[in-house]
């Protein structure tokens, strides 16, 4: 097990500034007790109720699951809705007071084929806390086609929300956490077509990162 280093870079200051008053990483880690996830649902057309389990427990260690349903796609015979897919986690969050918890990292997978050229699929990722819905926090990034051979690869993306712009839990630990995960594609060709999600091997997952500071 390891620490997220945003805790890391907390507590090494600290240790710089008055080594022998300072007890051991391990000490620390021992009487603090980090909040917990408490209760986990999602609600979204790629994650339909009880299609999705999220781990539950300390979020000292970066939250992973599997999305079985969510898949996009687009062409002649796709619909307007099809075209985009998204999943929302609503996440319970208890424990210790005095520290406050922010989403940091996203990371996704999931297998991507096009066919054909001007076919852009982007992937949004919202984060709000459900007392405060207007305060949010949006990454964006965008995977296009660049020629008429097309693509067909394991898509793996990353992103981060700037230090300025996280979305930093109540201390009290209070309310919902959402996390809103869509992927979405456009096209200027009429005859091109994608798809995105589960490949034959595996599904679409998601990986979730945190950083920490005291309230």
């Amino acid at each position: 097990m390891h620490f997220p280093s945003a805790l890391l870079i907390l507590l090494q200051s600290g240790l710089s500034a008055a080594a022998p008053l300072i007890p051991s990483l391990l000490s620390i880690r021992d009487t603090f007790t980090p909040p917990t996830v408490l209760s986990a649902s999602f609600s979204g057309n790629g994650c339909p109720q009880g299609s999705t389990d999220a781990p539950t427990g300390g979020l000292w260690e970066h939250s992973f699951f599997k999305l079985p349903s969510f898949k996009a796609k687009i062409g002649p015979s796709s619909s307007v809705t099809e075209r985009t897919v998204n999943c929302q986690g609503h996440i319970s969050i208890g424990g210790s007071t005095g520290w406050q918890f922010a989403l940091k990292d996203h990371w996704s997978k999931g297998y991507l084929e096009i066919e054909g050229a001007g076919v852009t699929l982007t992937q949004y990722v919202t984060v709000y806390f459900s007392q405060n819905p207007a305060k949010t926090a949006t990454t964006v990034q965008s995977v296009p086609s660049t020629d008429d051979s097309g693509l067909s690869k394991e898509l793996k993306l990353h992103s981060t929300i700037p230090e300025d712009a996280l979305i930093w839990s109540p201390c009290d630990n209070s309310g919902i956490l959402n996390v809103n995960f869509r992927m979405a594609f456009t096209s200027t060709a009429s005859n091109s077509s994608a798809y995105y999600g589960a490949s034959k091997n595996s599904s679409v997952t998601e990986q979730w990162g945190w950083a920490w500071r005291r309230c």
